[in-house]
């Protein structure tokens, strides 16, 4: 019995889903807001902007950006909806000088998704379109955010992705050859070391030998020559007999003290 009340369970809810993929956009109400009123204030919005001169959008961009976050944000505060219209106008000049001459309104979507509801505007220009996104809470259906994008196409959009891989798998590669790099230094280092322990210790046995060689090396003294001794030994024999009045050989000088 609970298996059978399971099985139909189920066929209810994918009956209910299949019955919400299949209802018209149209014809949905968006809590209180038609489709063609979502539909009308996209297109009024392009037309505010479009309104806005691209350097009268430009000087009030480069105007705000160079405030600080804090003057921008009491700026935003004082005038109500700039921040939407600042990032709106932000959007327009970034993308206004790809787009070429504007053509007209292409298709218009609407999905709602979880707690909001987005709306797409395409806008059809001579070089490549662009997308005008307004995205709504969906308890209130204030307007939350207001963009505008460049449409790229397949190509474009394969192009870039391959773009990203490349460079993305470009800088894996250095940082794997930088990674291993590193882990060969490692075994440079110790053998570095080594070295340099070497050399020091060598200059020290260096610096003990000369040490040793300085201390150990004897004091060479003069030699003293015997003639002069023996000179010097008559002249003090013959001061001693002159002084004393005895002759010079009744005496010996065994010793000469020099001072």
């Amino acid at each position: 019995m609970k298996k059978k009340l399971s099985w139909m369970l189920c066929i209810c809810l994918c009956a209910l889903f299949l019955a919400a993929c299949g209802t018209d956009p149209r014809e949905v109400d968006y809590n209180g807001v038609s489709y063609d009123q979502l539909e009308s204030f996209a297109t009024q919005t392009w037309e505010g902007i479009q309104s806005v001169p691209v350097d009268q959008a430009q000087a009030m961009v480069d105007q705000l950006d160079a405030m600080s976050d804090r003057e921008r944000d009491s700026v935003m505060e004082a005038y109500e909806g700039l921040d939407q219209q600042y990032v709106m106008l932000k959007g327009w000049v970034s993308i206004a000088g790809q787009v070429g001459e504007y053509e007209g309104l292409g298709d218009f979507s609407v999905t709602r998704s979880g707690k909001t509801t987005t709306t797409e505007q395409e806008l059809l220009f001579s070089q490549r379109p662009a997308v005008l996104t307004v995205v709504y809470k969906n308890l209130t259906m204030e307007v939350e955010t207001v963009t505008i994008d460049l449409v790229y196409s397949t190509g474009e959009k394969m192009g870039k992705a391959a773009l990203n891989t490349v460079m993305g798998m470009g800088t894996v590669f250095v940082m794997l050859i930088l990674i291993s790099l590193i882990i060969s230094c490692f075994r440079v280092i110790p053998v570095l070391e080594k070295k340099a322990a070497a050399r020091k210790e060598e200059k020290a046995a260096r610096k003990q030998g000369q040490v040793q060689v300085l201390v150990e090396k004897p004091v060479m003294m003069e030699p003293v020559s015997e003639t002069d001794d023996l000179e010097l030994v008559a002249v003090i024999a013959a001061a001693i007999a002159a002084a004393t009045g005895q002759p010079a050989d009744g005496f010996v000088v065994r010793s000469i003290k020099r001072r």
